[in-house]
């Protein structure tokens, strides 16, 4: 197993979790299911974390797991993980609610600390926007470890990388004018 496998194998597994997201902020941007834009808890977590969020990333995160499962043939053998296709369902929804779950904590602390929803302060900016990056990737960092059991170091370049390619993402969206908020 050499460093571009364990490389290319973490950029594989963020796939599903980008495909998700940006989903989601389409989502959002179209103002689909409204309805379900009440807030999970607004006091403790804040406005921006809504049921719509809770069921529509695990579902568009479905989706994103059915992408990659059909992308890996074509990938070569240079995959160390793949995931499989019948995993979709399960695996795609355990992502997408882990991804909304390890927000949570991050949200709560920034709540108490009087920092408004989607801000980060001019205080420590950087360790904040840290925070934001990772909470999610670390979560799913999890599931995947647990449910397809890829080498340590592939997992751990998903962690090192999860970050960068979330903000890229963030960045990306914002510039299609699916984001608010660049960071």
């Amino acid at each position: 197993m050499n460093m571009a496998s364990h490389l290319g194998s973490a950029l594989y597994l963020t796939l599903p979790l980008v495909i998700g997201g940006s989903l989601h902020m389409a989502a959002v941007r179209a103002d689909v299911l409204s309805v379900l834009t009440k807030p999970i808890h607004d006091r403790a977590f804040g406005a921006n974390k809504t049921w719509r969020g809770a069921i529509v990333m695990p579902l568009a995160t479905v989706l994103g797991v059915a992408l990659a499962a059909a992308l890996a043939p074509f990938l070569g053998t240079w995959l160390l993980v793949r995931v499989p296709l019948e995993a979709a369902l399960p695996l795609g929804t355990l992502l997408g609610l882990a991804y909304i779950i390890a927000e949570l904590p991050n949200s709560f602390l920034k709540r108490r600390l009087g920092i408004l929803p989607g801000r980060a302060p001019d205080r420590h900016r950087q360790w904040f926007v840290l925070a934001d990056q990772t909470d999610s990737v670390l979560g799913c960092v999890l599931v995947y470890g647990l449910w397809l059991r890829p080498p340590a170091l592939t997992l751990l370049l998903c962690v090192l990388l999860g970050p960068a390619v979330h903000l890229g993402a963030n960045v990306l969206l914002y510039t299609l004018r699916l984001r608010r908020e660049a960071v």
